[in-house]
């Protein structure tokens, strides 16, 4: 028996249903879609650059950055995902979070992939590295104009 696939990619096909209903929404404008994610949405986002999903730009925020470490399988997928990337990518983060590897890492991944991509650290957030992880959803007073400058950079 095979095992199951790992949540990630369950999860995923979650995502690309509710973009399939998106698309079918006569008031949404299908060529302005971005996918946004922090933490396990940052993995999510990741998974979304690999393919032509009618997503045009993506904002990740602290993808990976509990788990990338300890998880072999999962780097190495991101990091598949982001060298196949089809959109531009904004990478966040404060400086106190978990680990900052990801973002440089897979930033660069895109960056390879002739990909339009920033990616900006910002200054620590709180006191803890989980104050760091939460700036994704704390902080959005702070990094927000920065993303809403590159999504108008990059969005038709």
């Amino acid at each position: 028996m095979e095992p199951p696939p790992p949540l990630h990619e369950v999860h995923f096909q979650d995502q690309l249903a509710a973009l399939t209903y998106l698309r079918t929404v006569p008031y949404v404008d299908k060529n302005r879609l971005v996918v946004m994610g922090a933490s396990f949405g940052g993995i999510q986002t990741m998974l979304a650059v690999e393919r032509e999903s009618g997503y045009r730009v993506a904002v990740n925020c602290s993808g990976a950055a509990q788990t990338w470490r300890g998880s072999p399988d999962l780097r190495a997928r991101l990091t598949a995902a982001a060298s196949k990337a089809t959109i531009p990518v904004f990478f966040l983060q404060a400086e106190n979070d978990y680990d900052l590897t990801p973002n440089r890492v897979l930033s660069d991944e895109v960056r390879k992939a002739g990909k339009s991509v920033e990616t900006k650290t910002y200054p620590a957030f709180g006191a803890s590295a989980q104050d760091g992880h939460n700036f994704c959803w704390q902080g959005t007073n702070i990094w927000g104009p920065d993303v809403l400058k590159f999504m108008e950079a990059n969005l038709p």
